[in-house]
């Protein structure tokens, strides 16, 4: 009987087994489901990444570029979102839905469909994924500086013709139609070996200018002004425009001015007339002597044995700086104290369309290259301190500043040359004279390049960290060498533009112009 009873208990034994594995199983079902919920739904969440980061990117596109009407913004953002969404994403998504709130706003919405493989044993055979993305526009101003080439090099290959028509479209696009502005204020520099800041502004500003005739007194403190002039002659570089028994005939002074030296010479100081280091002197490139061929010689060097000069004792040196040879003169050969210096002067940052589009049209290709001398003034007109007050202060945040600098060439002044200056005649003076490196001149261009990226440094590092001036580069069929000193220059690796054809500068300026929009993600 014990016996019966004890197989009975076995069977049940192996039936309870049974039972347990047919429990396991049936558990296993929900259990596979979870995990197929779990892989679904991470499945879906990786689209909708995706999706947003798209949208964000065509949001912000269109919100950023000027000049489009509504219908032609939604086409841009539908290619920029498929630009951005990986084509070989799973699943399915709709066309992007893109509506405006006024000028303040923009909303992206998109929405889509990802299959399911784990969740159809429920029944569910996709999940649905969506996003929504406003972009918000900062209320902020833009004030602009376009320091521009127009080096005698300009002149070929039709490079002058096509940035006019560069810079006109894009100042056409950032006044969006409108003749005048509240929030845009644009100037333009033109630069060669020098810079024309205008013959007006020594009238209206002649603080601005050093003025003192040579005396002992001053000649240390006004060093520029005369040394490549007659230190008993009594007279200032301005002075020599005047003609009589002061200059020549029949010239006035063309508006350039001389780099200043010292602690100043790469700075935005406000000039004073009671500090003379601070203050500019006219620009006077001084006729070069006849004896042999210099590029410069517009005079006679007249009687010239008695010279005392500044710099130098030389036969040369007397002929160059024999001062009183330009009394009552005119011109008499190829030349004159204004070579190299750009016939069109700044535009002040200026609110009105056509005097801005006017004072592109009047380029003109003239003379040698020196981008620190066109940057330190792009500087100077952007910033707000004088000499140039149109610029809003660095702290007013309601405004953002930019300085497009484009060249078509290394920074030359003919260094080695001219066997006597060791260059020609710049903004910086003579490389004798040891503005430019060595005094043989064979570290001029080099000694260029490194002013250049110390007012580069300058520019960018004005105004507090989270609104510095922003510095956009454009080397137009440049070499390698200034193509690495403008990229460095840029604020960013990708605000230099490298060597585009005259077809492509267009673009390059509207992409300048869509990048300076002032755009974030409300949410």
């Amino acid at each position: 009987m014990f016996g019966a009873s004890e197989g009975r208990l076995r069977s049940f034994a192996r039936n309870a087994r049974g039972n347990v594995a047919i429990l396991f199983g049936l558990s296993l079902i929900p259990l596979m489901i979870g995990v197929g919920v779990a892989v679904d739904y991470g499945r879906a969440l990786l689209v909708r990444e995706r999706m947003v980061d798209a949208a964000d990117a065509a949001g912000l596109a269109i919100g950023s570029w000027p000049g489009l009407t509504q219908n032609e913004l939604k086409t841009k953002a539908q290619q920029f979102f498929d630009a951005n969404y990986p084509p070989s994403t799973i699943g399915t998504v709709g066309k992007l839905n893109v509506s405006f709130v006024g000028d303040e706003a923009i909303i992206v919405t998109v929405s889509g469909a990802v299959p399911t493989t784990f969740m159809k044993l429920a029944n569910i055979n996709t999940v649905e994924v969506g996003t929504s993305t406003t972009i918000n526009k900062k209320e902020r101003n833009i004030e602009l500086v376009l320091v521009l080439d127009t080096t005698g090099s300009m002149g070929s290959g039709g490079k002058l013709t096509s940035l006019k028509s560069a810079a006109k479209k894009m100042v056409e696009t950032l006044f969006d139609g409108k003749a005048t502005s509240t929030t845009l204020k644009i100037g333009v520099v033109p630069y060669a070996a020098a810079v024309n800041i205008g013959t007006d502004k020594l009238t209206s500003n002649p603080e601005w200018f050093d003025l003192n005739t040579y005396t002992p007194a001053n000649a240390t403190a006004d060093q520029i002004a005369f040394e490549d002039l007659d230190k008993t002659s009594g007279t200032s570089t301005l002075n020599l425009y005047k003609g009589g028994t002061e200059g020549l005939r029949n010239e006035s002074w063309a508006g350039c001015v001389r780099e200043r030296g010292g602690a100043y010479e790469l700075t935005d100081d406000e000039p004073s007339s009671g500090t003379p280091a601070t203050q500019w002197v006219a620009y006077f490139a001084p006729d070069e002597p006849d004896s042999g061929s210099f590029s410069n010689d517009y005079i006679s060097d007249g009687s010239y044995s008695s010279a005392k000069c500044v710099n130098g004792s030389s036969t040369n040196d007397k002929r160059q700086c024999n001062t009183p040879k330009y009394k009552n003169k005119s011109l008499s050969g190829s030349g004159g104290p204004d070579f190299s210096c750009p016939p069109a002067a700044i535009t002040a940052m200026t609110s009105t369309k056509s005097t801005v589009t006017t004072a592109i049209d009047s380029l003109v290709a003239k003379g040698n290259t020196v981008i620190p001398a066109g940057l330190l003034w792009g500087w100077r007109a952007i910033s707000p301190t004088a000499p140039f007050t149109e610029g809003a202060a660095y702290t007013d945040e309601k405004w953002v500043k930019a300085i497009v600098l484009l060249t078509d060439g290394d920074n030359d002044v003919s260094a080695g040359g001219n066997g006597f200056d060791k260059s020609v005649y710049n903004a910086f003076g003579f490389a004798k004279n040891g503005h430019l490196g060595s005094t043989n001149g064979s570290n001029a261009e080099a000694t260029l390049d490194t002013k250049t990226l110390t007012v580069c440094d300058a520019i960018k590092a004005s105004g507090p960290a989270d609104n510095h001036i922003r510095l956009y580069t454009i080397g137009f069929q440049v070499s390698t060498s200034s193509q690495d000193l403008l990229r460095d220059c840029a604020t960013k690796p990708d605000m230099f533009y490298n060597s585009p054809t005259t077809d492509q500068l267009t673009a390059v300026f509207q992409d300048i112009a869509q990048g300076l929009s002032e755009l974030r993600i409300a949410q």
